[in-house]
């Protein structure tokens, strides 16, 4: 893939080229030295065509015969002649070249060995696309670029503050020229596609641009998150420049996946994967291309936000709901107005507004420029991370926007007065457009509507920010750290491997030997072994186990009330199969039980039954075939896919970040006490899922699924267990043993020495 070609090649020409060749297509080639013409370029056209004429410019008749190597060509010749074209390119020292041309790795076996000619034939010469449209420099009036675009050069320095603006890299060239059509004011300085990535994959251009002074912010839209090394580069190079980074990424349907995957050859990831993926490397992601512009003029406009807290500046009712329903859910809200900010509001409204965030402040300042002034001071001055006015801004063909234009006025002079962080919003885009936006923005006044960019922009900005104020992230266990963690196959391992799946009661010891905490039990196979285990459970449980490792029930002398669970590979879904028998108190009862399952299976397990369970979870790790070992938790029992209610991380990951995403899920005021119930022992559900990324991620890897993990007051237990292990043959020990020579805590001839304190076996 594209990142594999080395951090040092040099961009420089290709990025900021002082000459241009065109090869191949007249007609094409014409127009890319057109639109190269009419950006006002004043460095050297040529053009290669065998009539000796490209539209208006005279034409050599071979690379070979060009004046020099230029710094940058476009190329639109038939594949098939492509890897010639290029390699006489690179024989002439070109800095770098745009190939058009399709018909490459996005159309099969053929196409892909002939773009493994082009690559060869280009050597360390840098290569945007095949397959794509080439690149916009809207600093040096460069567009290598054969059909439409919107935007302008970029002002100079003499005519702005600092000449400056965002740059776009896109694996799509048709998204890309509607980005270029944008109306909200926000400088472009380089727009670059890559098409099918044969050598310059989005990452490593993002990554070359981040380097270049004229660059504010960096927008991507990309169709794969594969390239795990480029993107964890791309975010140290981030940090280090202060460039930030936001992220379109495509492909998160089924049907956007095949879309993507027939276009250009990628394949679109995991999107909850991926959203932690960027999150821990402090690239912001969004998923509309509105949303995308409007983070990036955010940023552009001041970069990332240290928080989320809101206020918001409108004059109606209806727009402070509008911004208040907005941030449901989300990762901003809104900020408490301090003592001092209601009396200077106080003062400046008078008594008959109700003071609040998001505030109404009604029309009684309305036309007032220094009413108004005094108003978004005291909102301004106070607590708040980025400040929001409502101006949707009338008709110019049909109304006098002037009240509005001086609300924004009022804004813009009270936003520097207070060195505070503001925006516009609209309730619609349209009406916040035109060149009105290219001066608030450089005025360093985003423009972001409607509202939901900007609580989007705001929560990515904050989400940047918060992550640059954290220490780097460790790099992500996926491709390129392991190679165990290769090319994906069922269950997540790797294509050609082994798989290997343990029985519940081996499973169980596997996991208690990295810390997890296992139900006292064994296993059956006729209902006198089930009988035999189940008595030293229901004797006194805390007098046959060691005493040392055991935690005791609240009741010592309590019965332990028993389960039998049907064992055997097949068995997953235990309750679909009428697999579980709960609550057996006698041995009389686990007899019974035993002989009716055992008609049914060949062996039961027969544990202590978990009781007083706060809640049930879902903990797995699977072996993903780019990120790697992938943490799933969630809800777990019967209802885990009923529910949905899962996260997912990309290992590894601190304790903290798993702490916060089990916070995260909407089954978590169960943890922490929902209505009086006691609530979840926090630490020891930590230290189980550790101990179940740890099994996962021993040698040799596997895929785990622990469901349900029992939760309660005092401990979190393993109730049922599914592990594969890659790469791994089936030991000697894999047969069905007897309960008297097989426990599930690891330990010989007895049952498990650590019984549990609390919750149901409701096995899935």
């Amino acid at each position: 893939m594209a990142e594999q070609v080395p951090d040092e090649l040099d961009l420089s020409r290709l990025l900021a080229p002082r000459s241009l060749a065109v090869v191949g297509d007249a007609r094409l080639g014409a127009r890319v030295l057109e639109k190269t013409e009419r950006l006002g370029f004043v460095g050297p056209l040529w053009a290669v065509h065998p009539s000796g004429r490209v539209g208006r410019h005279e034409a050599v008749t071979s690379v070979s015969a060009l004046p020099e190597g230029p710094d940058a060509a476009f190329v639109a010749v038939p594949a098939s002649a492509v890897p010639d074209v290029v390699g006489a390119l690179a024989a002439r020292r070109c800095g770098g070249a745009v190939v058009y041309s399709s018909g490459f790795a996005e159309t099969g076996p053929a196409g892909r060995a002939l773009q493994s000619e082009v690559l060869e034939a280009a050597g360390a010469m840098p290569i945007l696309g095949p397959n794509c449209y080439g690149l916009l420099n809207y600093v040096d009036g460069m567009a290598i670029w054969p059909d439409e675009h919107g935007g302008t050069l970029l002002p100079s320095a003499e005519q702005q503050h600092e000449q400056r603006g965002v740059a776009l890299v896109s694996q799509s060239s048709s998204i890309a020229i509607s980005l270029t059509m944008q109306d909200i004011g926000l400088p472009l300085a380089h727009v670059l596609t890559v098409g099918n990535a044969a050598a310059l994959g989005p990452w490593q251009l993002a990554r070359a641009l981040t380097r270049r002074p004229e660059v504010s912010a960096i927008g991507l839209v990309v169709e794969s998150l594969h390239d795990l090394r480029g993107i964890e580069a791309l975010a140290r190079a981030s940090r280090e420049t202060a460039t930030p980074v936001v992220a379109l990424v495509l492909g998160r349907s089924v049907q956007a996946q095949r879309v993507v995957l027939s276009h250009s050859a990628s394949m679109a990831s995991d999107a909850a994967v991926g959203a932690d993926l960027l999150n821990r490397c402090g690239i912001g992601r969004v998923e509309c291309v509105d949303s995308l512009l409007g983070t990036l003029s955010l940023l552009h406009c001041g970069g990332p936000l240290s928080g989320g807290a809101l206020t918001s500046l409108s004059s109606s009712g209806g727009e402070a709901a509008l911004v208040a329903d907005s941030c449901v859910e989300t990762g901003v809200g809104f900020a408490d107005l301090s003592p001092g900010q209601r009396d200077a509001l106080g003062r400046a409204l008078g008594p008959r507004v109700t003071l609040d965030n998001p505030l109404d402040y009604h029309t009684y300042v309305w036309g007032d420029l220094a009413a108004m002034r005094e108003t978004f001071v005291a909102m301004t001055q106070g607590p708040g991370d980025l400040h929001l006015l409502f101006a949707d801004i009338p008709r110019d063909d049909r109304c006098d926007p002037g009240d509005w234009l001086l609300a924004t006025q009022a804004f813009a002079q009270a936003l520097t007065q207070t060195g505070a962080r503001g925006a516009l919003v609209a309730a619609m885009a349209a009406n916040l457009r035109g060149q009105r936006a290219v001066q608030w923005v450089r005025d360093g006044l985003p423009v972001l509507a409607p509202v939901r960019v900007a609580v989007d922009a705001a929560q990515v900005a904050a989400a940047i920010g918060q992550a640059w104020s954290r220490p780097p992230a460790e790099a992500v266990h996926g491709r390129g750290d392991d190679a165990s963690y290769g090319d994906g196959g069922s269950h997540g391992g790797p294509l050609g491997r082994t798989h290997h799946l343990l029985d519940e009661p081996r499973a169980k010891r596997l996991l208690a030997g990295h810390g997890a905490r296992i139900p006292a039990g064994g296993v059956a196979q006729n209902a006198q072994e089930a009988v035999e285990v189940a008595e030293v459970i229901l004797r006194a449980p805390h007098a046959a186990l060691d005493a040392s490792r055991v935690d005791l029930p609240n009741q010592e002398n309590a019965p332990a009330p028993i389960a039998l669970v049907v064992k055997g590979v097949g068995a997953a879904h235990k309750t679909d199969l009428d697999g579980v028998r709960l609550g057996l108190s006698t041995s009389d009862e686990v007899a019974a039980a035993a002989r009716e399952l055992l008609r049914r299976f060949d062996a039961v397990l027969v544990e202590q039954l978990v009781v007083d369970v706060v809640a049930e979870l879902l903990v797995s790790v699977d072996l993903d075939p780019t990120f790697g070992p992938v943490l799933t938790l969630g809800w777990g029992g019967t209802r885990t896919e009923l529910l949905a209610d899962t996260c997912r991380l990309v290992l590894p990951s601190p304790r903290a970040r798993v702490r916060e995403a089990l916070l995260g899920l909407r089954c978590a005021p169960l943890l922490t006490g929902y209505r009086g119930s006691p609530a979840g022992d926090l630490d020891a559900l930590l230290d189980a899922v550790e101990a179940i990324v740890a099994t996962a991620t021993s040698v040799p890897p596997r895929t785990v699924e622990v469901n349900p993990l029992l939760v309660t007051s005092t401990g979190a237990w393993v109730a049922d267990a599914l592990v594969i292990e890659v790469g791994a043959h089936p030991s000697p020990g894999g047969a069905t043993e007897p309960a008297a020579q097989q426990a599930v805590d690891g330990t010989d001839h007895k049952p498990s020495p650590r019984p549990p304190t609390a919750g149901g076996h409701d096995d899935d």
